[in-house]
C-alpha cells in the first residue's frame, strides 16, 4: 500500500524499489501524470522528437511553399 504524504507545499507518493526496477526507471526519469475518471496514470515521458528525427528516412518528394495566413487578428507582429 502506498500512502498520501504532505511534501512541502504539495503532496506526494514514493514508488516501491522494486516496481521503478520492473519498469526499468531510474532517479530523475521524466514521467506524464493523467487523469483518467478517478484514476491517476503514470507513464515514462515521451520527449518530442525534433524535425530532423521526424524526417528520419522520410524519401518523399517536398516542396516547400509558403503559406497566407491571412491579415493578423490580434497583437500579432508580422
Amino acid at each position: 500500500m502506498i500512502t498520501l504524504q504532505k511534501w512541502g507545499n504539495s503532496q506526494g507518493i514514493r514508488l516501491p524499489k522494486f516496481l521503478l526496477n520492473e519498469l526499468g526507471w531510474s532517479e530523475d526519469e521524466e514521467l506524464s501524470v493523467i487523469k483518467e475518471d478517478d484514476k491517476l496514470i503514470i507513464k515514462k515521458h515521451n520527449k518530442r522528437k525534433n524535425i530532423v528525427e521526424l524526417f528520419d528516412g522520410y524519401d518523399g518528394d517536398y516542396r516547400p511553399e509558403e503559406i497566407d495566413w491571412g491579415e493578423a487578428k490580434g497583437k500579432e507582429l508580422w
